[in-house]
């Protein structure tokens, strides 16, 4: 059987790229360059809309959650994050034990500055870094990293992600084949108990810049 294999590259722009995947299709598909090119803005427009849905959906989670509870920000790569069998239903797990949680593809960081990480061009890796920039300024925000046994690319991204959240609590989890729920359940408890005694200190020092204040 024939396999389509062409190279996209997707820093191009849309007339760049139609050229580029009509030198390696056309003749195979027997679409004129004018065809593809509208292929592929009608996909990149359905994705963009997807992601907009995305965003408008975490805005709504994020404004309708009380302020005074605990949001847990996930992050990793995608096949990670919403494969099941990968991350042992991670989103399921994080409910069950009464956590709110929402992935990073809700959030829009495209502003976030990563000026202070020039070489970080791995596109999920900035994408991390930056939510983590996010979570970290955010007080009842707080950050969920997923990464996988032996990944060159995630052990610099951990590193990365350590040293923005800072003294920040956070959990970092990672998972091989040999991972069992019963043991991420454990450390899923553990955190929460973490990031509620964090939540209960923030609430009492604001009530003592209240009472300070009044």
């Amino acid at each position: 059987h024939d396999v389509l294999n062409p190279i996209i590259h997707l820093k191009y722009d849309l007339s760049t790229l139609a050229v580029e995947l009509g030198e390696q299709l056309s003749s195979r598909l027997k679409r004129n360059r004018k065809q593809i090119r509208d292929a592929l803005a009608y996909a990149l427009d359905k994705e963009r809309r997807f992601s907009m849905a995305l965003f408008e959906k975490g805005r709504e989670v994020m404004d309708e959650h009380d302020p005074e509870k605990p949001l847990v920000i996930v992050t990793g790569r995608a096949y990670n994050l919403y494969d099941e069998r990968l991350n042992l239903r991670l989103g399921q797990n994080l409910a069950k034990i009464g956590v709110a949680a929402l992935p990073m593809d809700f959030i829009d960081v495209s502003s976030v500055d990563l000026s202070d990480f020039p070489s970080m061009y791995w596109g999920s890796g900035a994408q991390i870094l930056r939510t983590a920039k996010f979570i970290r300024g955010r007080a009842n925000y707080f950050g969920l990293h997923m990464t996988n046994f032996s990944c060159g690319a995630d052990s610099f991204v951990e590193h990365f992600y350590r040293f923005i959240m800072g003294d920040k609590p956070y959990l970092i989890l990672e998972l091989d084949e040999h991972s069992a729920v019963a043991g991420m359940m454990t450390r899923l408890e553990a955190f929460k108990n973490v990031i509620e005694n964090t939540m209960q200190k923030l609430r009492a020092k604001s009530y003592q810049v209240l009472r300070v204040s009044n």
